[in-house]
């Protein structure tokens, strides 16, 4: 588009570079109603599920200001940072996910296969016991015998998370408990604020309403309880009361977040501001997340050792 390339001619542009059928297929889809005469936010609106309000509403704005080529190229760089900030939290998942694993499968095949062998030898031995070697082999006795039950509670406390979170006052509840969590609810905040700075700022740099903005930005955060403050903000947007003051209200955004965004309000650069917070927190979440990793890698390698040795 910024080349000067048509819509329906940079659509069809991206059928033929795509890889993906089912992707082939929807942009078939939108350009044939291009062509018809819809907008292009029409056409990707009529693909129901597909796209978010905030991908509908941004390219509805870019099609009213003349500017669409523009405002795809900040919606990419928007969509690239937000994936950015994901991958960072799940990358670091990763290694002590494993660590785990390795941990619990160890920690299973000394109590279920090598301990038996030595109690065989301590019942022939007719020797008292001293209590620690008893609880090993008893674990061990309760391991093999009764597997198949803690597997069943795994099954279960899984199935039962699933239905709290699919509960909305049960994941209300829960996700205010995740906030105040130590480290972890500060962490889970910072990437709660990152998300709602960049996208309110890239929403209002495209031309939409702070209000409308306001409403979708509420749907894209993941964690209910700050979702349901954010209710009270736009409420109180809505009598003129401005966004810093409510935030501050609100109670659950950090400080640094709500003092820059009436910063912006005065100086007139609300937009501005917000991205700049959602960078310095997207920044703060890389560094919490490297600094836990480096405190739990170690704290993790040394309980298995404890626990293996304990064993032992």
């Amino acid at each position: 588009l910024k080349a000067g390339l048509p819509l329906d001619r940079a659509l069809e542009i991206i059928i033929h570079l795509s890889q993906h059928e089912p992707t082939r297929e929807l942009v078939s889809q939108v350009r044939e109603d291009v062509r018809g005469g819809a907008t292009l936010h029409a056409a990707m609106e009529a693909r129901q599920g597909v796209f978010s309000r905030l991908y509908l509403n941004m390219v509805r704005a870019g099609e009213s200001s003349g500017a669409l080529g523009t405002v795809m190229n900040r919606l990419t760089e928007f969509m690239e940072r937000s994936k950015e900030l994901k991958e960072t939290v799940k990358s670091a998942l990763i290694y002590p996910t494993i660590l785990v694993g390795v941990a619990v499968i160890s920690v299973m095949v000394l109590l279920i296969y090598v301990v038996p062998q030595f109690s065989q030898m301590f019942a022939q031995s007719g020797q008292a016991l001293p209590v620690p070697t008893q609880v090993v082999i008893a674990a061990g006795d309760f391991l093999r015998s009764y597997w198949w039950a803690m597997l069943a509670a795994a099954v279960l406390l899984y199935w039962f998370m699933n239905r709290q979170m699919a509960n909305p006052a049960s994941r209300y509840r829960w996700d205010q408990r995740f906030l105040g969590l130590p480290l972890i609810g500060s962490l889970l905040a910072r990437i709660e604020v990152a998300r709602f700075s960049r996208t309110l700022g890239t929403l209002l740099a495209n031309g939409v309403t702070l209000l409308s903005a306001m409403s979708i930005v509420r749907e894209t955060l993941t964690n209910s309880f700050m979702a349901e403050r954010l209710d009270g903000v736009i409420a109180q947007l809505r009598e003129g009361r401005g966004l810093g003051r409510p935030l501050l209200e609100a109670g659950v955004f950090p400080g640094l977040a709500v003092h820059m965004v009436m910063v912006g309000e005065e100086t007139g650069r609300l937009q501005e501001m917000l991205i700049q917070t959602a960078d310095v927190f997207d920044g703060e979440v890389q560094r919490a997340v490297k600094r836990m990793l480096a405190l739990l890698e170690p704290a993790m390698i040394l309980g298995l050792g404890l626990v293996i040795g304990g064993i032992i």
